[in-house]
């Protein structure tokens, strides 16, 4: 068989690979991850798999090859999941100076304030940067999760108190782990609004997750409900994320140390899909309209993003721009935070906080009936 025939042959050969790979991973939206959850892996490299299907398709035409339809066809079938993992709009700058009748939402998961670290950085955790970018922000509403109080202030100062000195008289906080005599985690909602009523289901593993709480306000002459959540962690340690760079840059094998970390990404893909379930039944049960916001722990190729949103809107596929990251660890692809709104409301801006104090980027947007 002559060179360039093989080389032809590879080609389509791989090209049916990432192809069907890639139709693999356009159905985790639709299997319950509890059940699917080998295949809802595939969902985290859904951009990467979207990529490699361009790239045959493109290499296909300069090719004159039949089988570039081969991706076509796959790309086309592939637009519902398309549609949430990319914004296609041009980047907009933020306004700050919000306009009258909007309500502007700021969503992060602070791990900690970065308080746990303060050995690391010489005694001073980057707590006050936060806070400075919280009050930059200008936010009607802010929703925390991984929230750091202190219980005794000869080790951590009040994160309550500074909060309400900021202009947030009005709050929802739930402890979610018992902690130590030093602090406590939990999820929390400050507003400027008054809140007329409160709600929280526990979803019981209270180390790795936290709750689903609401709060009610009055905006603009009429009632809200703002949920925040933070659903399963994967729970990578130190040592995880050390054994993922070493296996990215071909440094080791990291077979044995890959076997704990598919372990634990199972058991998050099992817990996340009937928490999913949960939340949706909450939304669906609001006596008003509803902005969610939190930390999924999911990407938006996944069974839990869509059992969540529904036909809420995502403010940041209305707003943002390009891949709209969130995590900053393990890969630039991972948008795993969100801010949802009811369709009775108008998504105005969306953008994010990009800042190296927390593991996250806050995301923050305005909203308007």
């Amino acid at each position: 068989m002559p060179y360039s025939k093989k080389i032809i042959n590879l080609f389509i050969i791989c090209n049916i690979i990432v192809v069907f790979i890639y139709l693999l991973a356009c159905l985790v939206p639709f299997l319950n991850a509890e059940k699917y959850w080998f295949i809802a892996l595939l969902g985290l490299g859904f951009p990467l798999l979207f990529l490699m299907v361009v790239i045959f398709f493109i290499a296909g035409l300069i090719a004159r090859s039949r089988w570039s339809m081969l991706s076509l066809i796959a790309l086309l079938l592939s637009w519902q999941q398309m549609a949430v993992a990319f914004s296609w709009h041009t980047k907009q700058p933020f306004n700050l100076t919000k306009e009258a009748g909007n309500l502007r939402i700021l969503s992060w998961n602070v791990s900690s304030w970065d308080e746990p670290n303060k050995e690391r950085h010489g005694g001073a955790s980057y707590r006050q940067q936060m806070f400075e970018e919280v009050k930059k922000s200008q936010a009607d509403v802010l929703c925390f999760q991984e929230f750091l109080e202190s219980r005794d202030s000869a080790y951590f100062d009040y994160n309550i108190p500074e909060l309400e000195k900021m202009g947030y008289p009005y709050h929802y906080y739930v402890p979610t782990e018992e902690g130590d005599k030093k602090s406590e985690l939990g999820i929390v909602i400050f507003s400027k609004y008054r809140i007329t009523d409160t709600g929280i289901f526990d979803f019981g593993d209270r180390y790795s997750v936290q709750q689903l709480i609401y709060a009610d306000i009055e905006f603009n002459n009429k009632k809200l409900r703002l949920f925040t959540i933070h659903l399963q962690s994967v729970r990578l340690d130190v040592d995880n994320y050390q054994t993922l760079n070493e296996i990215k840059y071909i440094e080791k094998d990291g077979f044995k140390e890959s076997k704990t970390i598919v372990r634990k990404l199972k058991r998050g893909y099992q817990f996340r899909s009937s928490q999913a379930d949960i939340v949706n039944d909450y939304v669906r049960k609001s006596p008003y309209p509803v902005i969610l916001c939190g930390d999924f722990n999911d990407v938006p190729n996944s069974y839990t993003y869509f059992k969540i949103r529904g036909d809420m809107q995502d403010a940041f596929l209305r707003k943002g721009s390009g891949i709209g990251r969130t995590f900053r660890f393990i890969s630039p692809t991972l948008r795993i935070d969100y801010i949802f709104a009811d369709q009775k409301f108008s998504i105005k801006q969306y953008d994010r906080i990009t800042v190296p104090y927390s593991d996250h980027y806050g995301i923050m947007a305005d909203v308007g009936f």
